[in-house]
């Protein structure tokens, strides 16, 4: 029935859901040799090898997190730049042979390490590579050409003729293959494959801040003229998101005609499973028209104003200087999988919440609020807390021990009561729905997975560990109600002290 029927959305936000009794009454085992394969892989595909001497950046951690790029003053784009950012985005940083088993770990947390999320390029003004689109393969750091051409001004007319896009060097288009995130999570892997898709963006938009590149983030576009460019049929493989990077004052060229891009991919495993509920909520957030991709770009959401408590504690913060830098950090970072119920200081905390929390340039508004349970940080109590992004300030809700609540609502997992504090980003997606339709959902599950991939990399710079975590949906609302009244959790990150070095 198209975007404006919300009724979608509300839909597979209920039967998504997790409760005490759902994760009981439906379990879902594993079928390991079954398992798709990580990697997307065009075997008949000419491929451009892209620089290993990476030279990743020393800018500071938190100075990365926290830089603004306008477009006007954005630096050109070498290739060995581009390098960078993809690898820091998504790139292999290390794998470990298990038994049988080959793990990849990659630059940015995923749900599961399962890595649903597919990144494009269309280079128009890269030195040192040929105009057109691309595959970024991260298994070889590999790029494999899928078209020759300038396919800017192509990409501009399905996202409204967006200026960023017209006058960007690359456009970075992301999908996800959600057959990765359904092997393990059936149907509620579409949240997933956001949270993914957002944390491989809060990277992306650290690395090209650190090169100086400016970089867009646009959600608002026609769905089935990306997916005819990419060759993805919009079932089996979705739009996410598109990312403007730098700025040219040439104006994009004509693209060429866009013929049925025929390469073949190999499969992923032997039986690929689709789940309706899935396909049908991402048919129904889908943007066809030019009107309905201008009216959700231009949507604005009246702000909610929030009086702060007068009791709302500011906290000092880190300086930039002190926090690793961000190749040092992109290289660390893990997801912790196990805590040691030591405290973590005040102003670690209120450090990670400030570089985590600022809106990124975006064409979607900021829907997320962020909720804490605190369970050790020196300098603060113990307690449930509203985080005001704004003001940078936490509101306490109530005072107490809450590490039992923390570990039952994250599905009574012992992270959640071991962490230091438990971060929990929330929407009130009725506001979200009202004003973007069912493309506000996705937006909002991807603005959460780059707030909660900000606090990794904010965390991992400090010496601290994190890692995201998923919740029985309604218990977790009522906990921290009545402030949260009326939202939704989208993700939690816990952040701790990390007890192993065992991570992924």
């Amino acid at each position: 029935m198209g975007n404006d029927y919300i009724e979608a959305a509300r839909v597979f936000h209920e039967i998504t859901k997790h409760s005490y009794t759902s994760v009981r009454s439906s379990p879902h085992f594993l079928d390991w040799d079954n398992k798709p394969l990580p990697y997307k892989i065009y075997p008949g595909a000419a491929s451009v090898a892209l620089p290993r001497d990476l030279n990743l950046s020393s800018t500071p951690t938190l100075a990365a997190l926290s830089s603004y790029v306008p477009a006007d003053f954005s630096a050109p784009i070498e290739t060995a730049a581009l390098t960078r950012i993809l690898f820091c985005a998504d790139g292999l940083t290390r794998h470990k042979r298990m038994g049988a088993d080959d793990y990849h770990f990659r630059a940015a947390a995923s749900a599961g390490a399962l890595y649903p999320i597919e990144i494009y390029v269309a280079a128009s003004d890269v030195e040192g590579l040929e105009t057109g689109l691309y595959h970024f393969s991260p298994a070889d750091l590999r790029m494999a050409g899928l078209r020759r051409g300038d396919w800017r001004g192509y990409i501009a007319e399905a996202a409204a003729k967006r200026p960023s896009i017209l006058r960007a060097r690359a456009v970075i288009a992301m999908s996800a293959i959600y057959w990765r995130s359904d092997w393990k999570y059936r149907a509620r892997a579409y949240r997933y494959c956001y949270w993914d898709a957002g944390t491989i963006l809060a990277n992306l938009l650290a690395a090209a801040a650190a090169e100086e590149i400016s970089a867009e983030v646009i959600t608002a576009f026609g769905d089935p003229a990306l997916e005819a460019i990419l060759g993805i049929d919009g079932e089996r493989e979705g739009m996410i998101a598109l990312v403007a990077l730098g700025h040219t004052d040439e104006p994009a060229a004509p693209s060429p005609p866009c013929e049925p891009l025929t390469m073949e991919t190999i499969p992923l495993s032997s039986n690929e499973v689709a789940y309706p509920e899935l396909v049908k909520i991402h048919h129904e957030s889908q943007l066809v028209t030019v009107e309905e991709v201008a009216a959700v770009s231009a949507a604005k959401m009246d702000s909610v104003q929030h009086s702060s408590s007068a009791n709302a504690l500011h906290l000092e913060t880190i300086t930039s200087e002190e926090s690793a830098g961000l190749g040092e950090t992109i290289l660390r970072r893990g997801s912790s999988r196990a805590f040691a119920q030591e405290a973590i200081t005040a102003e670690e905390l209120a450090t990670i919440m400030a570089a985590s929390s600022e809106h990124p340039q975006a064409d979607f508004p900021a829907l997320t609020d962020t909720y804490l349970i605190v369970n050790a940080a020196d300098g603060m109590h113990a307690g449930a807390y509203y985080y005001d992004r704004n003001a940078r300030a936490f509101e306490m809700l109530k005072l107490g021990n809450f590490r039992g609540e923390a570990g039952y609502l994250c599905l009574e997992q012992p992270l959640g009561m071991d962490c230091s504090a438990l971060v929990v980003y929330m929407a009130d997606l009725e506001r979200a729905l009202n004003a973007l339709g069912n493309r506000g959902y996705g937006d909002a599950h991807l603005e959460a997975g780059i707030l909660g991939g900000r606090a990794y990399l904010a965390a991992y710079s400090l010496g601290r560990g994190a890692t995201g975590l998923t919740f029985y949906d309604d218990d977790t609302t009522k906990f921290f109600e009545p402030h949260a009244a009326g939202k939704s959790p989208l993700l939690m990150v816990a952040l701790g002290i990390p007890r192993s070095r065992m991570k992924s």
